[in-house]
């Protein structure tokens, strides 16, 4: 056993005896050339240079020189309801979990479920600006767990938001049981 591990330690200093590995093979690599690059540089300088030099001041405008435009009351284009251009607000979010070996199968129920949970909820309160956003938020398996978020328009929030939002997140593990034992029954 000895006698191998010397004859391996003795093989390994020869062979780095008989490498030419010095400081002085470095001293003759060059490195690396930007003269290419510094070329193409100056080249596109130089395109750029003929474009400047094509342009006049009289060519360029300012957008303080042009006349401002006169707008009629009449023009104003009204939106259908008055929230049109309102912020949103994340009025709720709730965690809920499909199970610890959820699959897409399980995350497409829980779609449905949704869905016809946000349906529902829409028809019993007519809010204005309602919907909901989805993301996984299961950590070993992102579709264990999906945290939902229960949106607004800021005016109807401050309103009745606590109440659509209290009864969508009722009506989703309804409408996800539902669609469990619909999927049983196929």
């Amino acid at each position: 056993m000895t006698k191998t591990i010397l004859s391996i330690l003795c093989a390994a200093v020869l062979l780095g005896a008989c490498t030419n590995y010095n400081q002085k093979n470095y001293k003759k690599y060059d490195g690396i050339s930007y003269a290419e690059y510094e070329k193409q540089r100056k080249e596109r300088e130089q395109q750029y240079e003929y474009l400047y030099e094509t342009l006049s001041e009289e060519d360029i405008t300012s957008p303080y020189d042009a006349v401002p435009e006169v707008v009629v009351e009449e023009d104003i284009v009204e939106s259908v309801n008055s929230s049109y251009g309102e912020a949103v607000v994340v009025m709720a979010s709730k965690k809920i979990s499909l199970g610890r070996d959820a699959n897409y199968s399980d995350m497409e129920k829980f779609q449905r479920a949704l869905d016809s949970a946000y349906g529902t909820a829409f028809s019993h309160y007519k809010a204005d600006g309602f919907t909901y956003a989805m993301s996984p938020a299961g950590t070993v398996n992102p579709l264990s767990v999906i945290d939902v978020q229960c949106i607004l328009s800021e005016s109807f929030a401050t309103a009745k938001g606590k109440a659509v939002c209290d009864y969508f997140f009722t009506q989703i593990p309804l409408e996800y049981a539902k669609e469990k034992e619909n999927a049983k029954d196929i």
